[in-house]
């Protein structure tokens, strides 16, 4: 098992099943994962504008930088707009996941164009899967969902898809170049 983890070739396996797994929290649990990642993104940002804050603080005279400060206010100031504001970032996490996905299927469809110059005989089962996730992707982006909630489950649906997608086309891949 630790040989697999550390072949540099895997990578493509190991972010399938990370994918799968993500997606899987995703549908799952939505609110729950949501709300858990912004509050520790709210807090991270929070506790390291104050640790730059105080390293500021403590150095002051000592070369200190009042960018540093300025890195440390904006830090804890955004920390806490996640804090008290999540429905905000919330509202925003769809678009950026959905433009992943999409762009992930971009790099798929070059991927299936390859097999395709290789005579891999089911390199029309790649095309299909990577126009399937641009047009989720894209889906996403749209955000034609009525409820966060409902969109954050159909975000985890669709990372697991684009996560099986992804290992299928892996796997031909190395069909082809092995």
């Amino acid at each position: 098992m630790k040989d697999f983890l550390y072949r540099a070739d895997n990578h493509g396996v190991l972010l399938s099943i990370l994918m799968i797994v993500l997606g899987l929290l995703l549908a799952l649990w939505p609110g729950h994962v949501m709300n858990t990642a912004l509050t520790l993104l709210g807090i991270a940002l929070v506790v390291g504008g104050g640790l730059l804050i105080y390293s500021w603080y403590s150095g002051r005279g000592k070369n200190s930088s009042v960018i540093t400060l300025a890195e440390g206010i904006l830090l804890a100031v955004v920390g806490l707009a996640v804090l008290i504001t999540p429905r905000f970032l919330i509202s925003i996490v769809p678009f950026a996941v959905g433009a992943m996905i999409a762009l992930n299927g971009i790099f798929n469809l070059a991927q299936a164009f390859d097999q395709r110059r290789e005579r891999y005989n089911h390199w029309i089962v790649s095309l299909a899967m990577a126009i399937l996730t641009i047009v989720l992707g894209l889906l996403i982006m749209l955000n034609p969902f009525s409820t966060m909630e409902v969109l954050v489950v159909a975000i985890g649906v669709i990372i697991i898809y684009n996560g099986v997608s992804n290992l299928l086309i892996e796997l031909g891949y190395r069909k082809i170049y092995k």
